[in-house]
């Protein structure tokens, strides 16, 4: 993302301040990853008939999203890791999106899909990635 960047011991460069832009987008990311966890749990309540399956399902649908998510390590995929990482993100929050219009709930389904779209945007608009380099 924009920002002042530095260098550091090892010679690589680093984000090193908020910068206003910088909170914006963090701000959205934030806010896309509750939307993706409220939805995938508001998709699992939905589905479920008895109480305690609502339950089991609104806390298990989010675990399973989020556990896809995080299981894979695209570093190890070279060149293609980023654009990956990218697939993937873009994935996962139009499926939370594509749930919450299924259980129901057309309007914050597409606010959803619209911030993921933006936020991905604006992460890429401004010279930012989704794989921090190590």
């Amino acid at each position: 993302m924009a920002g002042e960047r530095t260098q550091t011991a090892s010679g690589r460069r680093s984000e090193s301040t908020l910068t206003p832009l910088r909170a914006v987008i963090l701000v959205m990311r934030v806010t896309m990853e509750t939307g993706i966890v409220a939805a995938l749990a508001y998709w699992g309540y939905t589905l479920g008939g008895s109480v305690a399956a609502k339950v089991l399902l609104a806390v298990a649908a989010p675990v399973v999203g989020f556990g896809i998510w995080g299981v894979v390590d695209f570093r190890r995929a070279g060149r293609a890791a980023e654009l990956l990482r990218l697939a993937e993100e873009l994935l996962i929050s139009g499926l939370a999106a594509a749930a919450l219009i299924a259980a129901g709930q057309p309007v914050p389904g597409w606010i959803l899909a619209a911030l993921s779209v933006t936020y991905h945007a604006a992460v890429y608009l401004t010279g930012g990635r989704l794989l921090k380099q190590h």
